[in-house]
């Protein structure tokens, strides 16, 4: 399984945390499924921030982006 890491969550998060997150999300699945699509994330809070997980089914992808507003 492949990893991307969006630039936003490389600046925001230690590495550390990037890791945990990961093995978390691989460990223990994602906490929400879309059933239509098969998508799967779960979020990830480090004090005031969140890091989202989700894998990409079709090309065996995990996603880890910092959702901005």
């Amino acid at each position: 399984m492949n990893v991307v890491l969006t630039p936003m969550a490389s600046e925001t998060f230690a590495p550390c945390e990037l890791v945990a997150a990961y093995k978390e999300f691989t460990e223990q699945g994602p906490q929400h499924q879309d059933a239509e699509t098969g998508l799967g994330a779960s979020a990830y809070q480090f004090g005031k921030r969140v890091l989202i997980a989700y894998q990409e089914s079709e090309m065996d992808v995990v996603v880890l982006l910092h959702p901005t507003s």
